[in-house]
């Protein structure tokens, strides 16, 4: 069975979109050359599960699905106010899908005090969750995306934002933007406990664009703290070169980044045959407002291979 995960870097439908507080306008031209390369892109990796992020148009996927010639189902988890989301494609037709909910309450230092912050998150992008059966045995597949690390702004009644022109406000952009984060880890990894809770020899994967890398607070959280718990997960790209361990090229820290991760429960290692990221002609290039320009994708994708 073949895993992916691959962040497709806003997939909208033609015409004029709203994302990251800017508008896009996406023209005809445009969407088919994305539609002409995701197909090209998806039929070579062929994948069982192809979780997707940032998706924004069932047509669009429907069209590229259509030019892969793979009978693929797709799932759309619930998305975000301008209706970006999570999705995944998949082969087994008796899988069930659902979307969860991606933000939880925050914990508290002193028992019986109120969580006071939480009510005031929102779940920005559901997370996709798959239940199976393979190898005789449940297997659940969670396709996340969690929310990038830029600050976040204090706004007013009325959800206006408020300038961050200060070091103190700046800082309180970054403190709101990480609890955010924190809140859509510890939801994924209450998620996980769930699955281990209800059967200690379940099989779990999680895949998608955690926008963390492997020594963030965030990807601890989600994997396990505790390593040598039995519920702890396993990171699949380790069994990679560290050089070639990237799926995004950062041109504001100058360096390579893994942002998008496969972990895997312990009892799955042993099928674990082959672990791939497509990152030999990955781009740099960011898009600009008003008009895009970048067909594929400023991240990698992550493949696996269980056998």
């Amino acid at each position: 069975m073949k895993i992916a995960t691959h962040n497709v870097e806003f997939l909208f439908e033609e015409g004029i979109h709203l994302h990251s507080g800017k508008q896009w306008e996406y023209s005809k031209e445009f969407v088919e050359e994305r539609i002409s390369h995701f197909s090209k892109l998806f039929t070579e990796i062929n994948a069982d599960i192809l979780l997707l992020q940032e998706v924004a148009s069932a047509s669009v996927i429907e069209r590229i699905i259509a030019q892969t010639g793979i009978d693929y189902s797709y799932f759309f988890a619930n998305p975000d106010q301008n209706g970006v989301g999570n999705a995944v494609l998949y082969k087994q037709k008796d899988a069930i899908c659902e979307s969860i909910p991606a933000m939880t309450s925050l914990p508290v230092f002193i028992e019986g005090d109120t969580d006071v912050i939480g009510p005031r998150i929102w779940s920005r992008r559901d997370f996709v969750h798959m239940e199976m059966v393979w190898n005789g045995k449940k297997l659940h597949v969670v396709g996340v995306h969690i929310k990038a690390n830029f600050l976040m702004p204090e706004k007013d009644v009325v959800g206006e934002a408020h300038p961050m022109k200060t070091q103190i406000t700046a800082a309180d952009g970054l403190i709101r933007s990480e609890v955010f984060r924190f809140s859509q880890a510890k939801k994924l990894r209450e998620l996980i406990d769930t699955f281990f809770m209800a059967d200690p020899d379940v099989l779990v994967i999680v895949g998608g664009d955690y926008n963390a890398e492997e020594n963030y607070a965030v990807y601890r959280i989600i994997q396990g703290v505790i390593n040598d718990a039995p519920d702890t997960l396993i990171e699949a790209g380790t069994k990679i070169e560290q050089e070639k361990r990237f799926s995004s090229l950062s041109t504001t820290l100058g360096r390579k980044r893994l942002l998008d991760h496969i972990l895997i429960s312990k009892n799955l290692e042993q099928y674990l045959s082959n672990v791939q990221i497509l990152n030999e002609n990955i781009s740099s290039t960011k898009n600009v407002a008003p008009t895009p320009t970048l067909i594929g994708s400023d991240h990698a994708p992550v493949i696996i291979e269980l056998n």
